[in-house]
């Protein structure tokens, strides 16, 4: 065969492999990186529709699964309940540990929200990542064994959270996300596992010798957040932490804090749910029946972790599932209730895994 045959033969085949490969990435929600020149899709977004009225400040939100987002039905009923009530908001999952929802599909979404005047939210977990981690093992973590060490039974794989490159491949989804037209992009997963045999794991970079996890968590929190505002500068962030880190600051051996968070997020948001409260915890032999008193103490504590300058917005997550007690409507105001004499305003997240919602809960001053 003449050497030119082969080179074309040799082309051919590079190109077919990288047509392949692109094939496989998108199918996985890609982790490709974004054409960051030209207009935005937000931009174009924000042209057609009117500013929204919602501030940051003023967010009231129910969250949705990225399944459920693409169900036309659950859709229409978010936006009537939303409507219908003192909700203004909605956090839907854009990635999550088994992919990276953010095609037509959920810009459409987005889309849809924001016509109804609704500030929609972009949820994204971070280090957890059963996808990434079966792709890009040199990424992921790993027990004595070089097997891929997960936590949650098992279940749940994860990244290495001092890879920068892992923090660019967040950063890439962020943007996308907000250039699917969402208006906040919320992190959560952003920091160390906390479950399973943590000390038996072997990091691709991090080096718990001459490292810290709270350094690391926080030089991600900056890199992050900086990469995200240098591509879009209107960008709102928020990050998910641990309530123990509002009671707490030696970084619950995960890496968070709630200052480092603060310097660097615009918000940052507790996972208040009294269910998941020790008993003990305030005096309270199950935590779960006393939502009010859980979450204000648990934001009380927390302000002294914050600079006297500091900016940040706290805006907790709060219950609305049965775990300890029931959820009813009582328990629901006593939460919302805490935020507000907690001093915060009248803000926050609710957290249902279902995706199902009262109205009633909802409705009222």
């Amino acid at each position: 065969m003449k050497k030119p045959t082969i080179i074309i033969i040799l082309v051919i085949l590079v190109v077919l492999a990288g047509i392949a490969i692109r094939g496989f990435q998108d199918g996985f929600g890609s982790f490709l990186l974004l054409t960051r020149g030209g207009k935005s899709a937000a931009e174009n977004i924000t042209g057609r529709f009117p500013p929204l009225a919602v501030s940051p400040k003023d967010v009231r939100a129910v969250y949705l699964t990225a399944a459920s987002a693409g169900l036309p039905s659950r859709v229409e009923k978010t936006i009537q309940l939303i409507k219908s009530t003192r909700l203004n908001a909605v956090v839907i999952n854009v990635k999550d540990g088994d992919g990276i929802y953010l095609g037509e599909g959920m810009k459409k979404i987005a889309a849809k929200f924001r016509a109804e005047g609704i500030y929609p939210i972009a949820r994204v977990v971070v280090f957890q990542d059963n996808v990434l981690a079966k792709i890009r093992a040199d990424l992921a973590l790993h027990d004595v064994l070089g097997n891929l060490w997960a936590s949650g039974n098992g279940k749940y794989l994860w990244v290495d959270p001092a890879s920068k490159e892992v923090w660019d491949k967040t950063t890439d989804v962020a943007v996308q996300a907000l250039d699917a037209g969402f208006m906040e992009v919320n992190f959560d997963y952003i920091r160390f596992p906390s479950d399973g045999d943590t000390g038996g794991i072997v990091y691709p970079v991090f080096d718990g010798k001459k490292q810290f996890k709270v350094d690391v968590i926080k030089e991600g929190f900056k890199y992050i957040t900086n990469r995200i505002r240098e591509a879009r500068p209107e960008a709102v962030l928020s990050a998910d932490l641990f309530a123990d880190s509002f009671l707490r600051n030696d970084g619950l051996g995960v890496g968070q804090r709630v200052a480092d968070a603060a310097e660097n997020f615009d918000i940052v948001s507790p996972m208040a749910y009294p269910s998941h409260y020790a008993p003990g915890n305030f005096g309270f032999s199950n935590p779960a029946d006393e939502p009010y008193q859980v979450v204000f103490q648990t934001l009380e504590s927390g302000k002294k972790f914050l600079a006297a300058s500091s900016t940040a917005i706290i805006r907790p997550w709060i219950q609305d599932f049965n775990m300890g007690a029931v959820y009813d409507k009582q328990k629901v105001d006593e939460e919302m209730r805490a935020v507000r004499d907690a001093g915060l305003g009248d803000t926050w997240m609710v957290w249902n895994p279902t995706n199902i919602y009262e109205a009633e809960k909802f409705s009222g001053d």
